[in-house]
């Protein structure tokens, strides 16, 4: 599950987002240190990334 973190957490500054066990990140999640993110959706054929403005 991806994590991004609202308080700074070990080598985590806040903002920083990753990937941990499902277990964990629950855990992450519950004592208020992250937010889960939402699900990247895949890009659709012809779909310009945001970035490239």
């Amino acid at each position: 599950m991806k994590v991004r973190f609202v308080k700074a957490y070990k080598s985590y500054a806040v903002g920083d987002a990753d990937a941990f066990p499902e277990a964990e990140a629950k855990a992450l999640i519950g004592i208020g240190l992250a937010e889960e993110m939402p699900a990247e959706k895949p890009a659709l054929k012809g779909e310009k990334a945001a970035a490239a403005k």
